[in-house]
C-alpha cells in the first residue's frame, strides 16, 4: 500500500516530494512573476495595470513554496512514521505508472507530427499487447478496426475531422 513503509524498495518518500513540488510551484511563482514586470503592475486612473494581478499571485506563489520549503526541510518527523520515512511510492509502484505516461506521452508528442489516427492506432496496438497480454497480430488489428471505426464516426458520418497528418 502506498503510503507505508513496508511495500517495497522505496524510490521517493513523501518529504523529498513535498519539497521538490514546492520548489516547482516557487520556480512558476518567480516566472508568473518576472513576466508580469513587462507589463503595468501598477494601479492608475483606469484600474489595477494589466500586470497587476500576476505580478501579485506569482509573487504569493513564490512565497507560499518558500515556506513549505523551509517547513519541509526543518521537520523530518512529520515526514516519517515509527518505522521510517513515509514511502510515496516504491520502484515497482513507479515503473506501473511511468508504464501507462510514457506511451501516453509519446502519443501525444506523435499527434502533432503524425495526426491522431496512426499515433492512436500504434498506442492502442502497444498498451493491448503491454497490459493486456494479447499477441501482436490481435493487438494491431484491433487498433486498426478501431482507428477505422473512429475514422468512419468522426470524419464520414459527423464531418468532424480529426487531425489526419501526412498518411
Amino acid at each position: 500500500m502506498a503510503g507505508s513503509s513496508t511495500d517495497g524498495t522505496p524510490y521517493a518518500t513523501r518529504r523529498a516530494l513535498e519539497i521538490w513540488t514546492a520548489g516547482a510551484v516557487a520556480l512558476v511563482g518567480v516566472v508568473v512573476s518576472l513576466e508580469s514586470l513587462t507589463h503595468d503592475i501598477a494601479w492608475n486612473e483606469a484600474g489595477p495595470g494589466s500586470g497587476y494581478f500576476p505580478f501579485r499571485i506569482g509573487v504569493l506563489l513564490a512565497g507560499i513554496a518558500l515556506i513549505q520549503i523551509v517547513r519541509g526541510t526543518g521537520r523530518a518527523s512529520q515526514a516519517s512514521d515509527a518505522s521510517g520515512p513515509v514511502i510515496f511510492v516504491t520502484r515497482e509502484e513507479l515503473g506501473r505508472s511511468l508504464s501507462v505516461f510514457l506511451p501516453t506521452a509519446a502519443l501525444v508528442m506523435a499527434m502533432f507530427l503524425l495526426g491522431s489516427y496512426v499515433p492512436s492506432a500504434i498506442y492502442l496496438a502497444w498498451m493491448l499487447r503491454r497490459h493486456g497480454g494479447r499477441g501482436w497480430l490481435a493487438s494491431a488489428a484491433y487498433g486498426a478496426v478501431v482507428m477505422a471505426v473512429f475514422f468512419l464516426i468522426f470524419d464520414v458520418w459527423f464531418r468532424v475531422p480529426l487531425a489526419r497528418g501526412p498518411f
